[in-house]
């Protein structure tokens, strides 16, 4: 045996089936265990990415109040900075709005109280919406008599947004309607501030 590699070895052939053994199978298996080993690290930022995500758009949930878009850029700088600050650099704006969004359909797909309390939420804010617009409508223009007594309102000019025309109409009724209690407690000799 030691006869034979030292005739592979004098002719060269022993290093020739080292070096395609060190080809053909060594050098595979470290690259396989690189990339194993990459593609594990990349799996397990993604994996922090998610957690992050679901924490942030559960906490943000609850937020009844806030538009949505105010809540995705809270929680697109919330999760980049916790990233940062586990050191992960590696994760771009577009990967961390795709954990938002896969969160929130998560979030979504559930029956949870947040979603309740938000929907309950919204209601309540369009139905004060509607009573004020009608309040506005309701409102009517002051007596006659009293007109001379009224400081002249602020006109309003049609403009594209009727919710605006309803607010100014709706603080020119105060304004009036205030002056004009001003005026009969003057009127009655009362000082209001005694």
């Amino acid at each position: 045996m030691q006869n034979a590699l030292q005739v592979l070895s004098d002719s060269g052939a022993l290093q020739t089936i080292l070096m395609a053994i060190l080809t053909a199978v060594v050098i595979p298996l470290i690259n396989q265990g690189h990339k194993s080993a990459k593609t594990k690290k990349v799996s397990n930022i993604y994996d922090v990415l998610d957690k992050l995500a679901e924490g942030t758009v559960a906490k943000l949930a609850t937020q009844y109040d806030l538009p949505s878009g105010v809540k995705h850029d809270q929680a697109l700088q919330t999760i980049s900075e916790q990233l940062a600050t586990k050191g992960i650099k590696s994760v771009d704006a577009k990967e961390i709005d795709m954990a938002i969004e896969k969160a929130y359909q998560y979030f979504t797909s559930l029956d949870t109280k947040a979603q309740t309390k938000q929907s309950e939420f919204n209601d309540g804010l369009s139905a004060a919406d509607k009573e004020s617009q009608k309040a506005v409508e309701t409102v009517s223009e002051p007596n006659v008599e009293f007109k001379e007594a009224v400081a002249e309102p602020v006109k309003v000019e049609a403009s594209a947004d009727p919710e605006q025309d309803s607010l100014t109409k709706l603080r020119n009724a105060i304004a009036s309607a205030q002056k004009i209690l001003d005026e009969k407690e003057q009127a009655q000799g009362g000082d209001k501030d005694a």
